[in-house]
């Protein structure tokens, strides 16, 4: 196998690496794509004999893999299939379409699509400026925000919250947002905005060594204001700690590769998701109300973020929900309790709150101007731009396992 022309690719161009075993169907190619599209950084590779693989011994990953399948095809397939997705760049194959073995085989191996020979020039170009386009936009957007949310005594409001956050993060900031329910058995995140997701959480993780941006479509619920969701539904049943870590690594980063703001409603436990979710976490809102059990259970919970998971105090917003400034627990009791950084509280406003959740709207939607809404309006933006001591975007953070982990 010897490469041809191989250059590293530019950090705001588009490389595209074109492999195959004939030279001619290499200068077809090469013509093709140049004629069209000069601005492309293209490297040609002639596979004569050595190693299968089309990526074998690159230094650096293309943006795009355009391959011509020989009579090695097997053999060609397998070896590509053994690239971890997030390290395998997009493929365009070209071979027999009639050949079913060897069409599946492309996909398992992460084919974006599939020509046959003699190439149509317009359909090639069309992909891949589809493909470049992108690019572009993962480029801008860069890793999103990822903030989790989650409570410290079950039913304190944690997924109302993560609902209406990312709901005015989408339409109040106008920053591109993912809503992410990691509750696998009883999440209903979806159904604060009255949508029902058909493939969810449980069903991309099945498929997350395959998925890229088309596939990932499938399994993103749409709201009208733009707001995107991956809910979870009941089509299958998954126990906690039976999703390897590595694969929820996998989900969170192509979620962050299309967003600029990811909220994720974590169900009330400290597991293998979890601690998968939290290691990744810019920011974690732990969600209390204001009776003992509660504080109780949220300095358990503050004490495992802190000295188990390294989580740091600029990192942890303490939100207290359904505030009551009569009540028996104080917001100075919870401060000290808690040893809170930063403390928010969130008015009691169960009128708006039912009826948000009764007709499936968010509080926006319905009462833009009420205190509830206003609190969340200025909770998401701290979010989005730091705190008054926080600094924006502080998302470089130490992490460590839980002990024997």
């Amino acid at each position: 196998m010897e490469p041809t022309n191989f250059k590293a690719a530019s950090m705001h161009g588009f490389s595209v690496l074109v492999s195959s075993r004939s030279g001619e169907m290499l200068d077809q190619l090469k013509q093709i794509i140049k004629a069209e599209s000069e601005h492309i950084e293209l490297t040609t590779r002639c596979v004569t004999n050595g190693h299968m693989d089309p990526l074998y011994d690159l230094k650096k990953m293309p943006d795009l893999l355009v391959l011509h399948l020989s009579d090695k095809w097997q053999g060609e397939l397998s070896e590509l299939s053994k690239h971890n997705s997030n390290e395998r760049p997009p493929v365009l194959v070209i071979g027999d379409i009639q050949n079913h073995d060897m069409v599946r085989l492309a996909m398992k191996a992460g084919a974006r699509d599939f020509l046959t020979a003699p190439v149509d020039s317009q359909e090639l170009i069309s992909m891949l400026h589809q493909i470049e386009a992108e690019k572009a936009e993962t480029d801008i957007i860069g890793r999103g925000n990822l903030t989790a949310i989650i409570n410290a005594k079950g039913g304190s409001g944690a997924s109302m919250l993560a609902c209406n956050l990312g709901h005015m993060m989408q339409v109040v900031s106008q920053e591109q947002t993912i809503l992410l329910d990691m509750d696998m058995q009883f999440g209903a995140l979806a159904q604060y905005l009255d949508m029902r997701p058909e493939n969810g959480v449980a069903e991309a993780l099945k498929v997350v060594e395959e998925l890229d941006s088309t596939a990932l479509n499938a399994y993103l619920l749409r709201h009208t204001s733009g707001l995107r969701i991956m809910g979870a539904t009941t089509n299958s049943i998954r126990l906690p700690n039976q999703t390897p870590e590595h694969q929820i690594h996998q989900l969170l980063d192509i979620l962050r590769k299309h967003c600029a703001q990811l909220v994720v409603d974590l169900p009330r436990m400290i597991d293998r998701t979890a601690i998968a979710v939290l290691q990744e976490a810019s920011q974690v809102i732990v969600v209390v109300q204001q009776d003992f059990i509660n504080i109780k259970d949220a300095t358990h919970m503050v004490e495992l973020l802190r000295n188990e998971l390294g989580i740091m105090d600029d990192q942890i917003i303490i939100a207290v929900n359904r505030f009551d400034k009569a009540a028996q627990v104080s917001i100075n009791d919870i401060r000290e309790s808690l040893n809170a950084k930063h403390l928010v509280t969130i008015p009691n406003d169960y009128r708006n709150a039912l009826e948000s959740l009764n007709k499936g709207e968010p509080l926006y939607s319905i009462a833009k101007r009420s205190p509830l809404s206003r609190s969340l309006q200025t909770l998401q933006a701290d979010l989005i731009n730091g705190f008054l001591d926080q600094p924006k975007g502080l998302i470089n953070n130490l992490f460590s396992r839980l002990t024997g982990g």
